[in-house]
Order: C-alpha cells, then sequence, then structure tokens
C-alpha cells in the first residue's frame, strides 16, 4: 500500500474553484439560475488517465442574460484554459488545455438566457500522493 498514489484530483471541483472568478459556478443548474448569472458549469465527459497525468475531456458551459456575454465569458474561460499552466490551491493542477470544440451557442432550457459551451481536453495532476 505504501506505493499507492493519491487519486486524480476531481476535474470539475479543480474548475469551479479555477473559473469563480466569472460568474458563479458550480457542477448543478441552481434552480434560481435568473438570479445566479452569469453561471459557468463545468461538467466531465469522461477521459482517463496515467500512471502521472489524468487526460479528462471536458465541457464548460455559460449562461447568461445575451449571448454575448455568454460568448465573451466562453472566451475568457478558454484564455484562462490556454493560458496553463492552472496551479488550483489545495485542488488540483491543469498542465495542459486543448480546445476540441470552441465556444458555440446551443439551445438554453429558458428562452430569454443564452448558454454557450466549449470542449476541451485537459492534462491534469495531483497535488501529492497517498500517505
Amino acid at each position: 500500500m505504501a506505493d499507492d498514489l493519491a487519486p486524480f484530483p476531481d476535474i470539475e471541483d479543480v474548475l469551479v474553484r479555477a473559473l469563480a472568478d466569472f460568474g458563479t459556478c458550480g457542477t448543478v443548474t441552481p434552480a434560481d439560475l435568473q438570479h445566479q448569472l452569469p453561471f459557468v458549469r463545468p461538467r466531465r465527459l469522461g477521459g482517463g488517465g496515467g500512471k502521472v497525468t489524468d487526460g479528462p475531456r471536458v465541457d464548460i458551459d455559460v449562461t447568461a442574460r445575451t449571448r454575448a456575454e455568454a460568448m465573451f465569458i466562453a472566451r475568457a474561460v478558454q484564455q484562462r484554459l490556454l493560458s496553463g499552466p492552472l496551479h488550483v490551491p489545495a485542488a488540483g493542477i491543469i498542465d495542459r488545455a486543448v480546445t476540441e470544440m470552441g465556444p458555440h451557442e446551443v439551445p438554453a432550457d429558458d428562452p430569454h438566457l443564452r448558454r454557450v459551451v466549449a470542449t476541451y481536453r485537459l492534462a491534469a495532476r495531483r497535488l501529492t500522493t497517498a500517505p
């Protein structure tokens, strides 16, 4: 057991912390979404890890009152990810990001809101090994 590695960080948690200054950020869309805009939601779609690096594939949704605002925030999120490495204290490290599908508008559940989504392939690693 002494050679066991610590688990990879929860990439959704890492992203929530790393992107919190772009608006309300969480992994579950709140029931009162209209009152928490802009809202940024990272979702892990899959991907796998090796011994050193996790390779998650993620969508990052941005919901806002206008398409222009949602697109502006989505592009800013993209630039933050691409400018890595991104060290998120007490959470994890994103060494690299590659845009698989750039920011684009998709239908929002509420027709009065606009939603923009982008897909990324990340390279993330743990902060430490298990004791």
